[in-house]
């Protein structure tokens, strides 16, 4: 057997367990930020695609996660370039719908999510990818200020004030809404 032969397997082998492992996140990360779910599944295709074709090129300057989240992320951008789409939309946080036992539930469930969808988009570009790559592509904050290439201090504070957002938005719209309530 040829050293070639030997080191392509590995490779093969490597990127299958990248596959494996990091699958599940970079779709759901996707399908955060996309309208629509098959576009989501097609990008997350064509981001494996493109890190299998430049797997034997990775030389290791960053964790594999970050390597790979840099991949999709430019690739989300890209999609947006080309599209000129909303960033958050009524399918893209659907993962946190669970199955509701009732209609009662289910009517306050998708309430919720109409809520949170509409605060998210109040947020800043910068502080929805914080905000994405964070929950819904579970990096820690390091790898996120190497994603976005930022310091991990500033990715940081952008989490902080898109936390501190979400809270007066919802105390906000809480208060809009006992005041309907009361007239």
């Amino acid at each position: 057997m040829h050293k070639r032969d030997e080191n392509e397997r590995g490779t093969r082998a490597s990127f299958a367990e990248l596959y494996d492992r990091y699958f599940d996140a970079v779709n759901r990360y996707l399908r955060y930020r996309m309208d629509n779910p098959w576009d989501a599944d097609d990008l997350t295709a064509a981001v494996f695609l493109k890190a299998m074709e430049n797997f034997p090129k990775y030389r290791g300057d960053a964790p594999v996660a970050v390597w790979l989240f840099r991949i999709a992320h430019n690739a989300y951008v890209d999609y947006l370039r080309g599209r000129r789409e909303r960033v958050f939309t009524e399918e893209e946080m659907s993962y946190l719908e669970a199955a509701p036992s009732g209609p009662e539930e289910e009517l306050l469930r998708s309430e919720e999510v109409r809520q949170l969808k509409d605060m998210l988009r109040r947020l800043s570009p910068e502080q929805r990818d914080v905000v994405s790559l964070r929950y819904a592509g579970e990096l820690k904050f390091s790898q996120i200020a190497q994603v976005l290439g930022k310091s991990t201090a500033a990715v940081r504070m952008i989490h902080h004030r898109a936390l501190k957002a979400l809270r007066a938005n919802y105390a906000k719209d809480r208060e809009e809404v006992e005041g309907i309530g009361r007239q």
